[in-house]
């Protein structure tokens, strides 16, 4: 009996899941890293949640009613993404910035989305598409890039502190960084 009893509840607290509606607030789990952009001569700091694991991706910004202002979450994938794979809002309650970047690190194209607390579906919600290729995608608050003078071409590395800037230009910290190029999810990280 208690086998019995323990299986329609497993398959209960399972189905909960996948009711439209439910609440979006998600168990999954990011980890952090500094951003560094780097524009016009000047490296822009921003702090961001990683992405890169398929629950994490799907969960995102989602249901976040508030976005610290730098902040900021980085979309890492396996292998390169098409022009035509692109990002919907769907329970995303703010409106955002998204800066599709290459292999190479450099920023391609950046799109503002607009927020979509739709409980509908992800197809009640507009897609933002790229036109590019690439292989990260940072999504910020609404207007940091054009606030910051962030444009595409910028390039975008990860970790303490960029390689090319001493130490005495930024915080002190670990010297670990990471890089968007090479590899398949253009993230190569230097010790």
């Amino acid at each position: 009996m208690a086998p019995l009893l323990a299986a329609a509840l497993t398959v209960v607290a399972l189905g909960s899941c996948a009711v439209p509606g439910a609440s979006p607030v998600s168990p999954v789990v990011f980890d952090t890293m500094t951003a560094w952009i780097h524009h016009d001569g000047d490296s822009t700091r921003l702090l961001v949640e990683i992405a890169s694991s398929e629950p994490q991706q799907e969960v995102g910004l989602s249901g976040r009613s508030f976005l610290s202002p730098e902040s900021g979450m980085v979309f890492q994938f396996e292998s390169p993404r098409s022009r035509e794979d692109g990002f919907w809002m769907w329970r995303t309650e703010i409106p955002l910035d998204i800066a599709f970047i290459d292999s190479a690190g450099v920023i391609r194209r950046i799109l503002g989305m607009d927020a979509c607390a739709s409980e509908v579906g992800p197809d009640s919600c507009p897609g933002y598409f790229p036109d590019v290729k690439y292989v990260s995608a940072l999504e910020t608050n609404r207007g940091w890039f054009a606030g910051k003078g962030i444009g595409v071409g910028a390039r975008v590395t990860l970790g303490r502190r960029p390689r090319d800037l001493p130490l005495a230009a930024i915080e002190s910290g670990p010297r670990a960084t990471s890089s968007f190029n090479g590899g398949p999810t253009g993230l190569e990280r230097r010790d």
